[in-house]
């Protein structure tokens, strides 16, 4: 046998350490929320809006809109803008909210439009039949003109770092509809032991002054209630 050939490593040793280096390949891009191209983008200016007053849910209970926000990105050499709204709805513990069902709708203005990341609009959480397992990516990468790329990179896990703390809860969106954006959540059985939170936002692209008005609805076997809150960067 020659010496080259006793020094070769086997063929199935080279088809192992191949598949082990695509597998790398693919866990770092799939780690990354930046593709190649993907310009940052900072959020320019930021508004809190008002907490909303507390809604009483029938049976017990109270729930309320806070750590809601606007964050705006500077405009384009078109003069689009991005700005991200998010908010996060709270349930107090012992509440009448079991097998409820949540309507949260965001509200924007004339002349905006949801941005959409590669495959989906920019809106989070997704769809999901197990909401606890879905975790925030740190940006939300958005089809945006900006710096001579087709593709933006904005912030998004510094509004909150989870969307919910609760499992069983699922989340699906309702149909699109121009200038709304909305979830719709459904709650496990039974009282939360503890304060259910449901966070979400998502980001959208004007020609326009951003604003906003968001308002959440619980229905449940015995009755509903709405809560709600709006503004702008320039005011509420």
């Amino acid at each position: 046998m020659k010496a080259g050939r006793e020094t070769r490593p086997p063929r199935g040793a080279l088809i192992v350490i191949a598949v082990g280096l695509i597998g790398c390949v693919a866990a770092a891009l799939l780690s990354t929320d930046k593709p190649i191209g993907a310009v940052e983008l900072s959020w320019e200016s930021k508004r809190p809006l008002p907490d909303s007053a507390p809604a009483a849910i029938p049976g017990g209970g109270e729930m309320r809109l806070s750590g809601a926000g606007i964050r705006v990105a500077a405009p384009n050499v078109s003069g689009y803008r991005l700005y991200r709204v998010a908010a996060v709805l709270t349930i107090d513990a012992g509440s009448a909210a079991g097998r409820g069902r949540i309507r949260c709708p965001i509200r924007v203005q004339r002349r905006t439009i949801v941005a959409r990341t590669p495959n989906r609009r920019a809106s989070y959480p997704r769809p999901s039949e197990e909401l606890i397992k879905q975790e925030v990516p740190p940006s939300s990468i958005v089809e945006f003109n900006a710096r001579g790329t087709d593709l933006a990179a904005v912030e998004l896990s510094d509004a909150f770092h989870e969307f919910t703390g609760a499992r069983g809860v699922t989340v699906e969106w309702a149909p699109y509809r121009q200038g709304v954006q909305e979830w719709v959540w459904g709650l496990p059985p039974g009282r939360p032991a503890e304060p259910l939170s449901l966070a979400f936002a998502s980001i959208w692209r004007t020609t326009g002054t951003p604003g906003v008005r968001i308002a959440c609805t619980v229905e449940t076997a015995t009755g509903s209630a709405t809560t709600a809150t709006a503004g702008t960067p320039g005011g509420a």
